[in-house]
């Protein structure tokens, strides 16, 4: 019998509470500097405080908490400077990865791999019409974790997820940057451009498009900050 019905997934708990609270945060739920209460996290979402506290722990490492002895925990607050730093380091990863999944991905998984990119980008396509900027954040953190797993470094996919260096970014451009329907579909058109390249598999300009769609992010940012430079 052929295979009709997706199977059932059975996300853990703990991930659930994890993924719960980053979205809040990516999406400005709770503010910079805001401080949040276990207790009060644990009653929102009908749980004990002990996968609370795990939950902490990981969102503490990935750098959008910072929990401060006797005192407690804050959603961390950055500035633009801190900002472009991490999308340089995000560069340098994301650039590694498309050279080692270059390298070692057959014509046919490279087109597989640009399939799947395919059908984000649809759904990405989506969440502009919907003005959704949520979902459009989780696409974008998906869409560019496709590209780092597809290295097959399994060392860099620990990496990015353990710095959670995509969430990072996202939650202070979110927080910093609001996106109206005109930003989202402007985000989704740098990606298609982005896939468009990709497509081609050339080597030179596949990196070149990419660094190029992230560098630009940080040129987005100068502009939101200097919006009539002297010139």
């Amino acid at each position: 019998m052929s295979q009709r019905l997706k199977k059932i997934v059975r996300i853990p708990l703990r991930d659930q509470i994890l993924d719960s609270i980053k979205r809040a945060i990516i999406t400005g739920k709770f503010k910079a500097s805001e401080k949040i209460s276990e207790e009060e996290l644990a009653a929102q979402l009908g749980v004990s405080r002990t996968p609370i506290r795990e939950a902490i722990r990981v969102l503490e490492q990935q750098g959008l908490l910072e929990v401060i002895p006797k005192d407690g925990t804050y959603v961390t607050s950055f500035d633009s400077e801190q900002i472009k730093d991490g999308l340089h380091v995000r560069l340098a990863l994301e650039l590694l990865a498309l050279k080692q999944s270059l390298e070692r991905l057959s014509n046919l998984e490279w087109r597989n791999h640009c399939h799947e990119l395919q059908k984000l980008l649809d759904l990405m396509f989506d969440a502009a019409q919907n003005l959704d900027a949520e979902k459009d954040a989780e696409l974008d953190i998906e869409w560019h974790t496709t590209i780092i797993d597809a290295s097959r470094n399994q060392n860099l996919s620990r990496t990015w997820r353990l710095t959670g260096l995509s969430h990072f970014i996202w939650s202070l451009e979110y927080r910093l940057y609001p996106l109206n329907q005109d930003d989202l579909l402007k985000h989704f058109e740098r990606h298609k451009k982005l896939l468009h390249v990709f497509n081609e598999k050339n080597p030179e300009q596949c990196a070149s498009e990419l660094q190029y769609h992230i560098i630009r992010k940080i040129q987005d940012i100068d502009s939101a900050e200097n919006p009539h430079p002297n010139v």
